[in-house]
């Protein structure tokens, strides 16, 4: 008889904490209860990013009772996940003891995170609660520069000897190694505690217990001073392929690890700002309307100010526009293209920063390959916008308007391909000159916010577009005003 293959079962052990979202309702029904056995009980039964959602839709006397009420070492895991507005929301509310209970179980790195976002007078409030070796940690963490490799680094790590045995190394790692950040990946010091190598888990395992850490370590070390630029340690972690990389100071001493995960985290302002909006760590559901109007006005503001030198442009040429009014109905088409030109290129360009593959040294390399490829790009484009320009002036697919019909009659005796041409050609060589500038300012500009030690991404995409919006407007009116008679 055949034999049924083995079914495989999902692991029910794991599927509250992982795969079913905690529900608010039912995490106020027990708070209401005042059922503390039930809520310990519950919330130990799900993964604390589950319960951390179902926190932030309690109210402000429910969230209390809770981390009041909860073991402090559940808690505690908890509230590393809460938004910062309603980690202040717990601070403000809580005695010193409380503040301790809650804050004392947390990771270093998660605190060193929550007390840097924190005003200046619940910091003080947070220090007072802590040990003083961790209010000692995070003082040294808020000394450094920000955007420093020194403020993403955690000193949650195990590190060996290199005089130590395989066997010594193991038994350390089974007592030390699950309060600790990784494991996977160790770092080995000398006598003088710098870092000189490195060793995996897996080779440990494999190796013999008697023998030394010294001869398996691996010796080429990728590592970061604290005073690096968070961007640097991003693009190293790109460029190596690493998921940890050890922080040192000038003298080789190991002073904490950076993982992928924190330096990641960096990259969600980048995002904001390319879109022309300020930056806010509060989640969205938990963002109050005035934070939010702030976000949005500040860079409309801005843009709305760049703006202004469109409409001087555009009312500088009234006079032209009210003759031939057929140009306006070509003017979107145009800067459309350039907006598009300029996203190309920026994008490209600060991807290339990123992994390192431009760089102030080779920049005038990356410039000059650019700019050849813009006058080739813009080149293909005008002689497809000639053709599509001269298409849609030339049949009803815009509509001409009697100042337009009038125009043509008095300066070129009515003969309209003559001035179908002529649009034709300002509207190409509008797209050859725009776009090849586009391209070039689309790649300079990231370079120029690097060099003045600005982020790419504050350079937005919006302000360029809006700043390539009024050269195009320029370039098409300067042409039509070269070629046609009478604007």
């Amino acid at each position: 008889m055949e034999k049924k293959p083995e079914e495989i079962k999902a692991d029910e052990s794991i599927k509250g904490r992982v795969n079913h979202p905690l529900s608010p309702d039912a995490l106020k029904a027990i708070i209401h209860n005042k059922n503390t056995n039930i809520l310990n009980i519950r919330v130990d039964s799900y993964h604390p990013i589950n319960v951390a959602k179902a926190v932030e839709e309690l109210d402000p006397e429910e969230m209390l009772f809770f981390f009041k009420t909860v073991k402090s070492d559940l808690s505690a895991e908890v509230f590393t996940h809460l938004s910062q507005e309603s980690k202040e929301e717990v601070v403000s509310a809580f005695s010193s003891t409380e503040l301790h209970n809650l804050v004392e179980p947390m990771a270093k790195d998660d605190l060193v995170d929550f007390v840097d976002d924190l005003p200046s007078n619940l910091i003080t409030k947070v220090l007072k609660a802590t040990s003083p070796e961790d209010k000692q940690l995070v003082t040294s963490y808020l000394n450094f520069k920000d955007d420093s490799a020194g403020t993403l680094r955690t000193p949650e790590y195990l590190e060996l000897k290199d005089s130590d045995t395989i066997g010594h190394a193991i038994k350390k790692i089974r007592e030390e190694g699950e309060s600790k950040e990784t494991i996977w990946e160790l770092f080995v010091i000398d006598n003088t505690r710098r870092l000189v190598g490195t060793v995996t888990l897996d080779r440990l395992i494999e190796a013999d217990e008697n023998d030394k850490v010294e001869a398996i370590r691996n010796t080429d070390v990728i590592s970061a001073n604290v005073n690096t630029d968070q961007e640097v340690v991003l693009k190293a972690f790109r460029k190596y392929d690493v998921s940890v990389i050890p922080v040192v100071n000038n003298d080789q001493r190991r002073l904490g690890i950076i993982t992928f995960d924190d330096a990641s985290d960096e990259i969600t302002e980048d995002i904001a700002l390319s879109s022309a909006v300020l930056p806010s760590e509060t989640p969205y559901r938990k963002l109050n309307i005035f934070k939010m109007v702030k976000n949005y006005a500040v860079w409309l503001i801005a843009l709305l100010a760049l703006d202004t030198f469109t409409s001087i442009v555009r009312a500088n040429l009234q006079a032209p526009l009210a003759v031939f009014p057929l140009l306006i109905t070509l003017l979107p088409s145009i800067m459309a293209a350039n907006g598009n030109a300029t996203d190309q290129t920026s994008a490209v360009t600060i991807r290339e920063m990123a992994l390192g593959n431009i760089t102030e040294k080779n920049f005038g390399k990356a410039l000059w390959k650019e700019a050849r490829a813009a006058r080739i790009t813009g080149a293909i484009l005008a002689v497809v916008a000639f053709g599509w320009t001269r298409l849609e002036v030339s049949t009803p697919l815009l509509t001409k308007s009697e100042e337009s019909i009038a125009y043509i009659q008095t300066y070129y005796n009515g003969n309209t391909t003559l001035v179908y041409l002529l649009i034709a050609l300002a509207s190409a060589l509008t797209y050859f000159l725009s776009i090849t500038i586009a391209k070039v300012l689309a790649c300079s500009l990231p370079m120029v916010a690097k060099k003045r030690h600005l982020d790419p991404a504050v350079r937005s995409q919006p302000v360029l577009s809006t700043i390539m919006d009024i050269r195009s407007i320029v370039c098409f009116f300067l042409f039509s005003l070269i070629i046609l008679k009478g604007i």
